[in-house]
């Protein structure tokens, strides 16, 4: 088809058939889109579709709702009143309160009159380092110069051992002499649990073979029956202080008796001798040591 007999047959064409043709170019070939576009401008009509009107107002425009008024508990001044009373009354009352206690402690003061400090007796085992010293030397001396230099070294194990037998039995020894006293303070028998504490020291290390010699471990045994003997005695004070009972007891002087006897023994060669001697005919019963 040529372009005049195109166009011929578009300007026969209605302006409605026109306008869809060129609102619809995705119908059509290009060429005959632009030619109706072309003839409605001739005909002074617009090809493109007209702009949407606009919409009314009342369309767009949210309507007008009444505000309501917010009830009292709503408001935050009420809230902020209460809470302002409500901190002013505590201060007050906290001020009022202090200075009614003040008062009353002034008063109470005033009748009693001024305080008067007592002093207060302190109940402490002292230590017997010095004690001590003189007791392993001492001890020593019970021993010939042979069985003191056969093992230089079991030798300082076992003073080493031996010093925390004499610092513990030195600490019973005073603990139990001050309960003997007349008007003794049962307050001293609570300390029975720190000499407790230093005999353990001990019977913790004899667990372990230290490699003394046959002479020295033998006096090393026999330290470990005294320290039973005075443990058990420790703890029954305890426990009759404990209970509010008399402290002392013939049990409990009788255990006590037996440990000084092998303490004794220590320092003096006749009485090591005899202990032995007594020993091979009636060995020791076993303690009855036991833990609290």
């Amino acid at each position: 088809m040529s372009a005049s007999s195109s166009a011929d047959s578009l300007s026969e064409k209605t302006d409605a058939q026109l306008l869809f043709l060129a609102q619809h170019p995705e119908l059509y070939h290009a060429d005959l889109v632009t030619a109706a576009r072309r003839e409605l401008r001739r005909r002074s009509i617009s090809p493109d579709p007209p702009a949407p009107a606009p919409l009314p107002r009342e369309t767009y425009i949210l309507p007008y709702e009444e505000e309501h008024e917010p009830s009292f508990w709503q408001r935050p001044a009420p809230w902020i009143t209460l809470l302002a009373v409500l901190l002013i009354g505590g201060v007050l009352y906290w001020n009022n309160t202090k200075a009614k206690a003040a008062q009353d402690l002034a008063a109470q003061q005033e009748q009693e009159g001024p305080i008067e400090l007592k002093s207060v007796e302190i109940l402490r085992i002292p230590a017997f380092d010095s004690l001590t010293r003189t007791q392993i030397a001492q001890e020593m001396r019970q021993l010939s110069p042979t069985q003191r230099t056969e093992d230089t070294t079991a030798t300082r194990k076992y003073k080493l051992l031996a010093t925390r037998y004499w610092n513990a039995e030195n600490q019973s020894v005073y603990l139990l002499d001050w309960l003997q006293k007349p008007n003794a303070n049962r307050a001293m028998a609570s300390q029975a649990t720190v000499v407790i504490e230093e005999w353990r020291r001990l019977t913790k290390a004899l667990v372990y073979d230290h490699g003394l010699t046959p002479v020295l471990a033998e006096r090393m045994n026999v330290m470990r029956g005294a320290a039973y003997l005075r443990i058990e005695t420790l703890q029954e004070i305890n426990r009759h202080f404990q209970n509010k009972q008399s402290i002392l007891d013939p049990d409990i002087i009788s255990l006590s008796d037996s440990a000084a006897h092998i303490s004794e023994s220590f320092l003096s060669r006749q009485k090591w001798n005899d202990r032995l001697q007594r020993a091979k005919f009636f060995p020791p019963p076993p303690p009855r040591y036991k833990r609290v």
